[in-house]
């Protein structure tokens, strides 16, 4: 993240906003960039007033804000935080705030009431925000004490590697890397192999040192990086791997999740989904979804 790049954080004022906030000024004090909290004000929230719209509006902000500036202070005092507050659609004013000051990463609430799926605000914005976006689970509080990446050893993942080195380093996590391959022993249909047994085990054993060596070349670039932090390093099986990596993350112990995404267009945001944000929706903790 540049130095010019500050982190904006999402407040809509519900109970995880004092997290969110939390975490915005912790990873902009470790990046050394400006913090950037936001409130968005729900455009039809102004037909409830008897004032004309702009009188309104203009009330309305000014209370907005007056309160945004309160828990700053009572969350993070001392700390320097810029307040905004603006009218619109929630998931559109952070895409247009984001690009507006070439943010580098906005923080927001899973808001997922159900513990089961991301709020449709916060599933909006993963799909649209051009910036790295981290979901914070409504039940979790402080530091993150573990954190899985997943990686595919693509040149993508060295920079979804570095922004979970950056976590861990900032937090003072365990660091996990995941990679999940497709079972050795399995044919396209999921079914066990046939054949000499001698073979398939010696392919099988092929296949697994084979992944290893991947996963060692991968992180030859983060060796020094990786001496600062406790690390292991992990190789699942599955023919489904969003299932497999789900079900890792949420039996691992692990608070937050490194995956990489790719942002759509506004058209396929409406009814594109993908294995990334399956695995958000699915698991139990937080995310931070970087932007390949």
């Amino acid at each position: 993240m540049k130095k010019t790049q500050p982190i904006i954080a999402g407040i809509d004022f519900s109970s995880p906003s004092e997290n969110v906030l939390k975490h915005a000024v912790h990873a902009g004090r470790a990046a050394g960039v400006p913090v950037i909290a936001v409130h968005v004000l729900c455009a039809s929230h102004l037909h409830h007033w008897g004032k004309s719209a702009g009188e309104a509006e203009a009330a309305l902000e000014k209370e907005a804000l007056e309160k945004l500036e309160a828990l700053v202070e009572s969350t993070v005092p001392g700390e320097s935080v810029q307040c905004v507050v603006c009218t619109g659609r929630a998931a559109d004013e952070l895409d247009r705030l984001t690009k507006e000051h070439d943010a580098g990463m906005l923080v927001i609430a899973a808001n997922d009431m159900s513990k089961r799926r991301l709020g449709t605000i916060a599933s909006r914005c993963v799909r649209l925000v051009p910036s790295d976006v981290l979901l914070v689970r409504d039940w979790q509080e402080g530091d993150f004490k573990k954190i899985i990446v997943c990686t595919d050893f693509s040149v993508s993942s060295n920079t979804i590697l570095e922004k979970a080195i950056t976590e861990a380093e900032a937090n003072g996590a365990l660091l996990e890397i995941v990679h999940v391959i497709y079972p050795p022993n399995k044919d396209i249909w999921g079914k066990t192999l046939e054949g000499g047994e001698s073979d398939t085990a010696t392919y099988v054993a092929k296949v697994r040192a084979q992944t290893q060596e991947q996963m060692d070349q991968s992180l030859a670039d983060f060796a020094d990086r990786l001496k600062g932090i406790t690390h292991t390093t992990k190789i699942l099986e599955s023919v489904v791997p969003s299932v497999e990596l789900t079900y890792h993350i949420n039996e691992s112990d692990a608070d937050l999740a490194v995956l990489g995404t790719r942002r759509q267009s506004k058209l396929a945001s409406m009814f594109i989904g993908t294995n990334a944000e399956r695995l958000m929706h699915d698991s139990e903790v937080s995310v931070l979804a970087v932007r390949c």
